[in-house]
């Protein structure tokens, strides 16, 4: 059990009429958390679902998260219990990464919680399911529960420690859990300074060493991308313009690189990734974006969506006009115009 701390004088106004649930919210959240409780793909019924933390109790800012909690009993959705968490856990991540959701700034954050949880009665919990208080906040003090620190912190925890360094996603999801974490320390300190739940449980990751590893993680996404972009870029922009033809070793290179996949059925099966085709028969057909194919003599060419394409070559390298690759495109067709011999 944590110190206590004085608090504001009202529930959020946003989300409360006095201390009641403004109804139309009340549809909103419930028809949310229906929609990640059929996300999480579990056996295991709804027993309630419930707001709990800031959002709940008189310690809220502007930038509070609002915790919708769906609870379900751990134990009838599997037999390992710790299984069970992990991809309860799992699953969160991957909403959040999928569904960004927001009200009136103040991010929604799903989570699975275990019926079997014991939660400290002076923690304000409200029944959407019962559409009453379980337990009703003070206005004057609070005591944090050690557990709740724990459940705002721990699927920060599994998140980060289940990224991956080959993840084509790894930047923006680093990207997301550190403006998270940032939102998250903020709305704690505007609250009640350093014993809010929410500065409790960044200080939680931070001496954990969770923090620091998100931005080491980030600094050496961000220098490889840089080094990667630069030698593909050359590399591409010399085969293009006939200053050093690309052989089997420096296509490698560049699929590596690039993380990309030869397969003849290309944007079909790996839609948005770099793709080596085998072929120098290309169909857009169904391919909902640009294109720029580079084939293995340098013919370089930009496809457009439900065309057909023949390249002089044997194979051609396809790099899709989508967001994650549009910098080093630009890079690219600059580095090969300027003083460039391809013929347009």
């Amino acid at each position: 059990m944590l110190k206590e701390y004085q608090t504001q004088n009202t529930l959020n106004p946003l989300l409360w009429d006095g201390d009641n649930l403004k109804p139309r919210l009340a549809e909103k959240f419930i028809r949310i958390a229906n929609h990640f409780y059929d996300f999480l793909e579990i056996e295991a019924p709804i027993i309630d679902i419930i707001i709990i933390g800031s959002n709940a109790n008189y310690n809220w800012t502007k930038h509070s998260d609002i915790d919708l909690h769906v609870i379900v009993n751990y134990l009838e959705a599997g037999d390992n219990l710790h299984l069970v968490q992990q991809y309860l856990q799992a699953k969160k991540s991957i909403w959040n990464t999928n569904y960004p959701l927001k009200f009136k700034g103040m991010n929604i954050e799903l989570y699975a919680q275990d019926s079997n949880d014991n939660l400290h009665s002076t923690v304000g919990v409200y029944s959407l399911g019962h559409n009453k208080w379980i337990y009703k906040p003070s206005a004057n003090i609070i005591t944090i529960d050690d557990d709740i620190i724990d459940q705002k912190s721990s699927p920060y925890e599994f998140e980060i420690d289940s990224l991956k360094e080959d993840d084509l996603k790894l930047e923006y999801k680093l990207k997301n859990i550190l403006e998270r974490l940032r939102n998250l320390r903020q709305t704690g300190l505007d609250a009640s300074g350093e014993y809010s739940i929410e500065n409790l449980a960044y200080k939680h990751l931070r001496n954990k060493g969770y923090i620091s590893k998100i931005k080491e993680l980030l600094q050496k996404t961000m220098l490889g991308k840089l080094q990667i972009e630069e030698s593909v870029i050359e590399s591409l922009a010399n085969h293009v313009n006939k200053q050093q033809t690309l052989d089997e070793s420096g296509w490698a290179m560049i699929i590596k690189q690039t993380k990309g996949i030869e397969d003849a059925q290309g944007q079909w099966n790996h839609p948005g990734r770099c793709t080596m085709i085998p072929s120098n028969q290309i169909t857009m057909q169904n391919v909902p974006h640009k294109v720029l194919g580079i084939d293995d003599t340098g013919h370089m060419q930009m496809m457009q969506p439900e065309q057909q394409y023949s390249y002089p070559g044997n194979k051609v390298f396809e790099i899709p006009m989508t967001a994650q690759h549009k910098t080093w495109l630009v890079q690219l067709m600059n580095h090969i115009r300027n003083g460039s011999r391809y013929a347009k």
